[in-house]
């Protein structure tokens, strides 16, 4: 895993020699986060960038080694907690799982309520439904 600068100066250091995938700026700026090799652990190189000069610390574990491989991550804000999205144990990798996002979900139920018209939430939730990825 190496950095290298944006606009490119030609400037390239070197993060993992362990390889490594899907990086990510972590939120409080502090940290570079990736996946191991094998996607089951998260690794974390603290850094810091001024002007042209970039330096990383020895990566460290961020999230321990877990049993099913990391399919997706992302850190918190605060750089306290993680997501991560890790496949159902047993399921057939070729399986499509669904994810429903509700958007908006709290301010459309409040603009249905304040306005006298109280809807069921389970009728709510199935137009909210409709909104899915």
């Amino acid at each position: 895993m190496f950095v290298r600068a944006f606009p490119d100066r030609g400037g390239v250091w070197q993060i993992s020699n362990g390889g490594g995938s899907d990086p990510r700026w972590s939120r409080n700026g502090h940290d570079l986060l990736y996946l191991s090799p094998d996607h089951r652990s998260i690794l974390a190189a603290g850094y810091s960038a001024k002007g042209d000069a970039f330096t990383a610390d020895k990566p460290r574990v961020w999230l321990g080694s877990q049993p099913q491989p990391i399919a997706d991550y992302d850190a918190g804000p605060d750089g306290k907690r993680t997501m991560a999205l890790l496949p159902v144990p047993g399921q057939a990798e070729t399986e499509v799982s669904r994810v429903t996002f509700l958007i908006n979900f709290a301010d459309k139920l409040r603009r249905r309520t304040s306005a006298g018209k109280v809807m069921p939430v389970r009728k709510t939730l199935r137009r909210a439904k409709k909104v899915c990825l």
